[in-house]
């Protein structure tokens, strides 16, 4: 069992096992840095964060070690078919139950920081799902992004890109 320990000092006891699905705590676990006797900290991870991305990945390692490991090759159509399917139906209820935006920006940030592609995959493509419905100054505002063009600079890009600014 590995302690990973959150920035607001909240301590995960987790199994080392499904930590391997991040690159970066098994590089760090690799390394020597064991969490057995002394957490593992991660300054910049929350526990309420934390305590989802364990969720997740306590679902999806042994998941993609079924579908993908060694065994895999000896998995009949239908058996790994099954697997995927139940492992999109998780993907769906675990995004269906974050609660803000910002709890999915806060998780695509750890999906980066801890190397877990399938949280990036995943949350990502939540944002950019909700961004294709949006228009250019809705997605400024969704993403806080500050305007820094004058009125005017704005009209002269605008007109100079009509195209982008059309609604379909």
């Amino acid at each position: 069992m590995i302690i990973l320990k959150s920035a607001d000092d909240k301590e995960f006891e987790v199994e080392e096992s499904i930590l391997m699905i991040s690159k970066t705590l098994k590089h760090m676990i690799e390394d020597g840095c064991d969490g057995n006797e002394v957490p593992i900290p991660l300054p910049n991870v929350t526990g309420e964060v934390l305590e989802k991305v364990i969720v997740f990945l306590k679902r999806h390692a042994p998941a993609m070690e079924f579908l993908y490991g060694p065994a895999a090759k000896d998995l009949e159509k239908e058996e790994f078919e099954k697997a995927a399917h139940d492992l999109m139906n998780f993907d769906t209820e675990f995004i269906k139950g974050i609660e803000s935006d910002q709890m999915i920006f806060d998780l695509i940030f750890v999906g980066n920081y801890l190397a877990i592609k399938n949280l990036m995959d995943l949350t990502c493509e939540v944002v950019a799902q909700k961004m294709m419905k949006m228009t250019p100054d809705q997605v400024r505002d969704y993403l806080r992004i500050e305007n820094d063009y004058t009125p005017e600079q704005e009209a002269e890009v605008r007109a100079d890109n009509a195209w982008a600014f059309q609604e379909e």
